[in-house]
């Protein structure tokens, strides 16, 4: 069995660490001894290169099993879920979630893994309003929002984020293991 490993934070202050060993003790309790794990520090608002690159091979048939942490990790949204997950599953990719512990090959389990993406997309929107409308109370109560007139940057910015980011690699580096 060829397991793609996936794990991923929002930021790189986070750590991947405990994602990564409670994934790597489930291959070794099931006896799969060949996996590769896929690292990805980002947020769920951008593109994800490393997760769409492994979803990419898994579909070639690199893969027969793709094991996340937690379903959030990997998707926020229940519509790329549902998609994703019935394409992987038409190649007879199987998707185990290490924290939900559901089997995605029967109806109710799929359902349930279903029902968590759309229960975390839920979570992301809220979020999302709460800093809308708190940011809108501010703006209302006269607040100054953003840097204090006069700051400076010490790393020059581009138009969407720092040229300082473009460096850092995408991918987050990918560990293959085999027994």
């Amino acid at each position: 069995m060829n397991v793609a490993i996936y794990v991923r934070v929002s930021t790189d202050k986070q750590e991947l660490e405990q994602q990564e060993q409670s994934c790597i003790k489930f291959c070794e309790i099931k006896g799969f001894d060949t996996y590769e794990v896929f690292r990805e520090k980002m947020s769920t608002r951008k593109e994800r290169p490393v997760l769409n690159d492994m979803l990419r091979r898994a579909r070639r048939g690199e893969f027969d099993i793709i094991i996340v942490f937690r379903l959030d990790r990997a998707w926020r949204s229940s519509r790329q879920f549902i998609m994703d997950f019935d394409s992987l599953q038409a190649r007879d990719v199987s998707v185990i979630s290490v924290m939900e512990g559901l089997d995605p090959t029967t109806p109710i389990g799929k359902a349930m893994m279903t029902i968590l993406v759309a229960l975390a997309e839920l979570e992301r929107e809220n979020i999302s309003l709460a800093t809308k409308q708190r940011l809108q109370a501010l703006k209302n109560l006269g607040k100054q929002l953003g840097r204090p007139k006069g700051s400076v940057d010490k790393v020059k910015r581009k138009k969407g984020g720092y040229y300082g980011n473009q460096n850092r690699s995408k991918k987050g580096g990918m560990k293959k293991r085999t027994k």
